[in-house]
């Protein structure tokens, strides 16, 4: 005999992984204007909060409309929701070109009479040269592969990162449902729109650049600039210091190269998608 079961289709989330100047801005105008009311902000009590895999689970199933949400508080792994498919996606940046990016916008935030975060405090402060110093003097886990401590230690520094971190972050980045690279934006929203296909047939990932402070030259020259206004001897303390979050910004290049090989028509739907964006 034949026996039906009633078990609705599975539901499908994208969980955006925000963090902090890794184009989380762009990524999260996109869900919104894909997504409307089913995407949604999550955000913890306070600025440290940490949002781990049951606060998500929790959020997910008490909230059956959201099809999209987006954190910088969220820390993974993913959870193993009954009946729901989680789509995990985190972009990652050059360490260097990251901190100077965090810099230039805690500088030109607003900052109140008797504010307590220290490093927006010091931004206001002192110079870039100076703050990164400061950084490399009192805060390690700010300045030292901040990338790979969000993917493998929840965020949490205990101790300074090792090889084992490394490759734990490198498997969390092959097994991401859209991983993506600041400066392969375009080629990881080409694939990612392509592999979300079966799932999210109508998603279209074209944008419009967000929160963006500074001017847009190619990160060799920004690299390049940055030696200038940090002085070399910071720039290559700051390049051993994130000696881990440089390789694991190339292993997600070379991911992203990988998938985008496999995409049909690869580059003319990159041309394609160009257009779309402008």
């Amino acid at each position: 005999m034949d026996y039906g079961v009633s078990a609705p289709p599975a539901r499908h989330v994208i969980v955006h992984f925000h963090m902090f100047k890794n184009a989380g801005s762009t990524l999260e105008a996109i869900f919104e204007r894909e997504f409307r009311d089913r995407f949604a902000t999550v955000h913890g009590s306070h600025a440290s909060s940490a949002l781990d895999d049951e606060d998500i689970a929790s959020f997910i199933v008490a909230h059956p409309e959201i099809s999209a949400l987006s954190s910088h508080h969220l820390r993974y792994p993913l959870p193993s929701i009954r009946r729901a498919v989680l789509f995990d996606c985190c972009f990652f940046r050059h360490p260097l070109d990251r901190l100077q990016s965090v810099y230039s916008y805690l500088r030109a935030e607003p900052v109140e009479l008797g504010a307590e975060d220290p490093i927006l405090v010091l931004s206001q402060t002192v110079g870039p040269r100076e703050f990164m110093l400061r950084l490399i003097d009192e805060s390690p886990h700010f300045v030292s592969n901040p990338q790979t401590l969000l993917i493998s230690s929840r965020g949490e520094f205990t101790r300074p990162l090792d090889e084992t971190d490394l490759a734990s972050a490198v498997e969390t980045l092959r097994r991401m449902a859209i991983p993506g690279v600041v400066k392969l934006f375009d080629e990881s929203l080409v694939a990612a729109e392509h592999f979300l296909g079966p799932a999210f047939p109508r998603l279209r990932l074209h944008y419009v650049a967000q929160n963006v402070l500074r001017p847009m030259h190619s990160l060799d020259q920004r690299l390049d600039e940055l030696r200038t206004l940090w002085g070399v001897d910071v720039y290559e303390e700051l390049l051993r210091l994130n000696r881990l979050d440089l390789e694991l910004c190339a292993f997600a290049e070379s991911e992203i190269g990988r998938r985008l090989s496999l995409v049909p028509r690869a580059e003319e739907r990159l041309m394609e998608f160009k257009a779309r964006c402008r």
